[in-house]
This record gives structure tokens, C-alpha cells and sequence, in this order.
């Protein structure tokens, strides 16, 4: 039940990612073109384009970590390996996964805590920081969330 919720929760974040790639696309092809063919430059949008590439690859870092996608060391994921061998590599690998994403959680709503103290902004659409921040650290939760899912409910397999 709970994997097949955090499933569901990883195909809209990839569904929302695909569309975010097209905005940002869609933004920077027509500022390329009004700049070029018009001399008009649409204010704010490289700014706006970086932060929906940050935003798209921390959305898409959970789903890529729980479907086991990412970048893999082949020597203990290859079929010659014995499969509690593997089994063991994997959990040792949650738990590492578990440890650092802890400390990024806690780090990072620290950085969120500075950044609202001070009141701090993107420098061309005055965007909060502490909210850009606050939604890439919610991506990290949920890539904790789902390690702790797959360590407990999954029997140690991707998603």
C-alpha cells in the first residue's frame, strides 16, 4: 500500500518535471527569438530558467534514487553476483543514502532559516529564497522518504 503510494507520488513528479523541461523550453526559445529577431529581452527569464532546471533536477533525483536509475557501481549489480550479496550492498547502501540525506535535511532548513531571517532574494524576479530552498528540501525528504520505504516495506528492491 505504501509503495504503491510513493509509486504514484514518483510518476507525478516525473509527469511535473517533463512539464517544467517544456516551460522552461518553451520560455527560453521565445526569449531567444524576441531577442534576436526583435531586440526585446524578456526580463527575468534566464533567471526563471535556472530555477526551474534546479527545481527539475531535485524532483527528478528522488524518483531516479528509488527506481535505482542513477549512476551504479556495475560490479554489484551485474546477474554473476549472488543475490544476497547483492541484498546486503543494497541496504548498505539505503543506509548510507539515509545518513546523508538526514544531514541534508537538517543542514538545510538551517540554510531556509538563514535565508527568511534575512530576507534574502533571487536578484532579477526577487523570488524568496527561502522558498526556492524550502521546495528543494522537500525533495530531498522525499527521497529520504523513499529509501525508508524501500528499506522497510519494499524488501530492499527498487520501486
Amino acid at each position: 500500500m505504501i509503495t504503491k503510494g510513493f509509486r504514484g507520488v514518483f510518476t507525478g513528479m516525473r509527469w511535473t518535471a517533463a512539464f517544467l523541461l517544456f516551460v522552461a523550453t518553451a520560455i527560453t526559445s521565445f526569449n531567444a527569438i524576441t531577442r534576436y529577431a526583435f531586440g526585446f529581452v524578456i526580463y527575468g527569464s534566464e533567471e526563471l530558467c535556472a530555477y526551474i532546471v534546479l527545481i527539475m533536477a531535485y524532483m527528478l533525483f528522488p524518483v531516479l534514487e528509488a527506481e535505482n536509475r542513477h549512476l551504479k557501481i556495475d560490479i554489484f549489480s551485474s546477474s554473476n553476483v549472488n543475490r544476497k550479496i547483492k541484498d546486503v550492498v543494497y541496504t548498505i547502501r539505503g543506509v548510507i543514502s539515509l545518513a546523508v540525506y538526514g544531514i541534508l535535511v537538517y543542514f538545510g532548513w538551517q540554510v531556509i532559516a538563514t535565508a527568511r531571517k534575512f530576507q534574502s532574494a533571487s536578484p532579477t524576479l526577487r523570488i524568496p529564497k527561502s522558498a526556492a530552498f524550502g521546495l528543494l528540501e522537500i525533495f530531498i525528504a522525499v527521497a529520504f522518504l523513499g529509501w525508508l520505504c524501500i528499506l522497510l516495506f519494499n524488501k530492499r528492491r527498487p520501486l
